[in-house]
């Protein structure tokens, strides 16, 4: 049965009317505000104290009214008179009670009301000139008492001020405290992926010659003339997939770089954002700050430098196509395009973390603007989270058609490489760290790698007595690739002095597969002992030992073979007290040089080897510990060397693992297929040269 509801129609027209009402209501009071702000600055010039007057006025209004005249000033155009009321309401505003109240409710690290209100004001007096003006706002600002409402009649410490501006050119929504200040920054030293930027920046251009359609007016409460026009890549966590459609390239030089520091709370929305940015001739961008101080400005000029000048804290440079200038925002900054300077200008701005801000910057803290209460925020969910998300990345930018493709390193990857790296190229302090010149009694190569023309050239060194020949024949064959002269190898093998144990060494499918041909140490490191009790058994003196190795793999095998001499796991005829064994990097001439000629020889899959030496020491963890059913070769004490401590290996296990998690997922697919391994991961050098 239907059944009628009279009534339904009435509530509907009184809902509609009380609507137009409140609208009415709200258009009666922005008439009203217009109206006062245009009386108030007509007759600025004429009023012995227009400041006090406005001050008056807003004391006997509500506090929301006065919120609403403080909204509205701020937007003022941009006249002389406007500013100076502006900034007048704006303070008035901040010495309100209801306003001052937040500096005792609200965190630090939040947007507080006089803070924000005495921001813009000082923002507005810069716009006008009123240097002086500005000042003493600022002093004003400054004496307000930390964590109350007091305000006196001196500047505060910076300890004790609420609002602990250290300048009057540093007046931000937000300041967070002990964060090291330089108006200008060195691009390259602080942050490397701004060399890639640069030289692809031609590149950038034409991707963001392509994306101009969808540039937008940017701030209009910031420039004072011409047309500034923005466009967001990356914006609250986000990447634009529009427009990375339309600039792929920058997008993924990018993408695996920002966030600079996921594990990290932003403080302000905003603390990290791509932009890309258009000016034309007579644009003028007004003297402002950024939000917060806990955030730095990567600022590339793709087009049109010349004639387009920056000014930082007073000091001012003229931009240049392909360069990037960093600058801390939250000092006064203004962009000026001159009319007789390059018809267009187009920039690149990166905004990024200041690296001095991490998790102890938080302490004391219970919220952000950002993220709003702390107690809530995960270190390990938010890292996990970035982690998917490259994961995600580096799945969709595999090539199916070309099966070596793999993630390209950020620089914040490879530095990490570079540490790891460090530490596995040198042995524990268990092992002579200099070859002997005399006495040697075999020189021995454990692992079969792609490194092996470093290898030849060390041993070549090492070798005496006109050995060199028959040393560099015996190691060209045990050092290919499994199965290849295997033979013909064992027919040159014309001196015992020099061996080498490989894969060739396993002459059966079982004892392949067991000794995995990439360098299971363990297992190489027992054949080699076999090989020692027959042709090299003990003696009256120690027997001298060495063994070349290429450099990540230097301190597993001192390791391993220490922990084999010193009875872990394996019975051998010799221990440490019949043999002295001395592990050499082959590399060790070159170095600084060593990680980047391996990152070429994987030019293909550059992950690759970053992905090596992160397995490398979750292997030494797992050998040391027997974890994850890897046999126990040695102690965990042998892993340290010289400076090292167990808290130090933790660190960079911790390191390792994260390394690992952004690239096991590319590795898998290539692991799965041992040709494709050899010719993604390991491949042949075409000379010794």
């Amino acid at each position: 049965m239907l059944r009628l509801r009279p009534h339904s129609a009435p509530k509907k027209s009184f809902c509609r009317m009380l609507i137009f009402a409140l609208l009415a209501a709200v258009t009666i009071q922005a008439t009203e505000i217009h109206r006062q702000l245009d009386d108030w600055a007509a007759t600025w010039q004429d009023s012995e104290e227009p400041a006090l007057v406005i001050r008056r006025f807003l004391q006997n209004v509500t506090f929301e009214t006065a919120s609403s005249y403080a909204s509205w000033a701020a937007d003022l155009p941009n006249l002389g008179k406007n500013y100076a009321v502006a900034a007048a309401v704006l303070e008035s505003v901040a010495l309100l009670p209801a306003c001052l109240v937040e500096l005792k409710i609200q965190d630090e690290l939040q947007t507080r009301c006089p803070q924000k209100m005495y921001k813009i004001a000082i923002q507005k007096l810069f716009s006008t000139g009123e240097r002086d003006g500005a000042l003493s706002a600022w002093k004003r600002a400054r004496s307000v008492f930390r964590g109350s409402t007091r305000v006196f009649p001196e500047v505060l410490p910076e300890e004790e001020a609420a609002i602990p501006w250290p300048s009057v050119l540093e007046t931000l929504t937000v300041w967070v405290r002990g964060l090291s200040r330089q108006p200008f920054w060195s691009c390259h030293q602080a942050w490397p992926f701004v060399k890639h930027l640069e030289a692809q920046f031609g590149r950038i251009l034409t991707e963001a010659v392509s994306a101009a359609p969808q540039l937008q007016k940017a701030y209009p409460y910031l420039f004072a003339a011409g047309s500034w026009q923005n466009l967001f890549l990356y914006r609250g966590h986000n990447w634009n997939a529009e427009v990375c459609s339309v600039m792929p390239l920058t997008c993924q030089l990018l993408l695996p770089e920002i966030p600079t520091k996921p594990g990290l709370p932003y403080v302000m929305p905003n603390n990290e954002e791509i932009i890309l940015f258009r000016s034309v001739g007579g644009a003028y961008v007004g003297p402002h700050t950024g939000a917060v101080n806990n955030q730095i400005n990567i600022h590339l000029t793709l087009k049109g430098g010349k004639g387009v000048y920056l000014e930082v804290a007073g000091e001012r440079v003229e931009l240049e196509a392909g360069k990037a200038v960093c600058f801390q925002d939250s000092y006064l900054h203004s962009v000026e395009h001159s009319d007789d300077g390059a018809q267009e200008r187009l920039s690149l701005v990166v905004r990024v973390l200041h690296p001095d801000y991490d998790m102890a910057t938080l302490r004391g803290h219970s919220a952000t603007e950002a993220v709003g209460d702390l107690a809530s925020w995960s270190e390990r969910d938010a890292l996990r989270k970035e982690l998917s998300r490259l994961r995600e990345h580096f799945r969709k930018s595999q090539d199916s058609e070309n099966p070596c493709r793999g993630p390209q390193p950020s620089e914040s990857e490879l530095e990490k490489a570079r540490e790891i790296f460090r530490f596995l190229s040198t042995p524990s302090t268990s092992t002579v760290s200099d070859a002997p010149v005399s006495g040697i009694d075999a020189i021995v190569v454990l692992s079969n790698w792609y490194d092996r023309a470093s290898k030849i050239r060390k041993v070549l060194e090492l070798a005496l007595n006109g050995e060199a020949h028959a040393t560099l024949a015996q190691l060209l064959v045990l050092m290919e690739i499994p199965g290849e002269l295997g033979e013909q190898g064992a027919a040159m093998s014309s001196t015992r002095r020099v061996t080498a144990i490989s894969c060739n060494e396993c002459p059966t499918p079982e004892l392949r597969m067991k000794c995995g041909c990439v360098g299971n140490t363990g297992f190489n490191t027992d054949r080699f002992l076999d090989w020692a009790a027959k042709h090299l058994p003990p003696s009256h003196r120690p027997r001298q030992v060495v063994i070349v190795e290429e450099s990540y793999l230097v301190r597993r095998v001192s390791a391993t073979v220490l922990g084999r001499l010193f009875g872990f796991g394996y019975k051998t005829l010799h221990n440490q007290t019949t043999m002295n064994i001395t592990v050499v990097n082959a590399r060790e001439s070159q170095p600084h040089d060593a990680l980047n000629e391996m990152m070429e020889v994987h030019e293909a899959m550059p992950s690759a080897m970053i992905h090596l030496l992160a397995e490398e020491v979750v292997r030494l963890e797992n050998y040391s510990t027997g974890a994850g059913g890897a046999p126990q070769l040695f102690p965990a004490d042998f892993i340290l060397g010289e400076g090292d401590s167990t808290q130090s290996f933790k660190d960079l296990l911790s390191v390792a693992k994260k390394l690992l998690g952004q690239y096991n997922e590319a590795m898998k697919r290539v692991a799965l297929d041992r040709r494709l391994f050899w010719r993604c991961v390991a491949p042949r050098l075409s000379s010794l040269g």
